[in-house]
C-alpha cells in the first residue's frame, strides 16, 4: 500500500471510530417525548450517517488501486485542526448557545479547506451569509417543527 494510501486509511479509520464512540455514546440519550420523535433521534441518525459514510470512505481507500503523485499530502493538519475544532464546539454549545457557536464553527470550517488563494471577498460575503442563516434556520426548524428546544446559551 502506497504512503498515501496508508495515510488515507489512517485518517478513515479515526473517522470511523470516533463515529463508533459517537454511536454508541447517542443510543444513552432519554427518549424524552410523548408523540412523535423524541430528543434521541437526529443524534442516533446523524452518528448512524457518519458511521455508514465513514466505513465506505475504509472500504474504498483499501480498495484503491490507483496510484497516488508523489507531490500529493492529504491535509492531515486540516484534520486535526477539525477535530479540534469539533471539542470546542461541543464545549461551548452549552454555554455560548447552538446559535452563535454554530455561526463561529461553521465560519472556521469554511476558512480552513478552502485553499487561501481562492478566497476573496465575494466568497467571505458567502461564508458569512450561509454560517449565519443555516443555524438560524435549522434553530426555527427544531423549535417550531419538530418541537425540540437547542441550546440557547447566553441568548437564552
Amino acid at each position: 500500500m502506497k504512503t498515501k494510501n496508508f495515510s488515507e486509511l489512517v485518517v478513515n479509520m479515526v473517522i470511523f471510530i470516533f463515529g463508533a464512540l459517537l454511536f454508541v455514546s447517542a443510543q444513552s440519550i432519554e427518549v424524552g417525548a410523548a408523540m412523535g420523535q423524541g430528543g434521541d433521534f437526529m443524534p442516533k441518525l446523524c452518528s448512524a450517517l457518519w458511521l455508514l459514510i465513514s466505513g465506505l470512505l475504509v472500504v474504498t481507500t483499501v480498495l484503491d488501486k490507483c496510484p497516488r503523485e508523489e507531490g500529493e499530502k492529504g491535509n492531515l493538519k486540516g484534520f486535526f485542526l477539525t477535530l479540534i475544532l469539533l471539542f470546542l464546539y461541543v464545549l461551548l454549545l452549552e454555554p455560548v448557545g447552538f446559535v452563535i457557536t454554530s455561526i463561529v464553527y461553521m465560519f472556521i470550517q469554511m476558512m480552513l479547506f478552502v485553499p487561501k488563494e481562492l478566497v476573496n471577498k465575494k466568497q467571505l460575503i458567502v461564508f458569512t451569509v450561509v454560517s449565519v442563516l443555516l443555524p438560524v434556520l435549522v434553530n426555527l426548524l427544531f423549535e417550531n417543527v419538530f418541537y425540540l428546544i437547542l441550546p440557547a446559551g447566553i441568548l437564552g
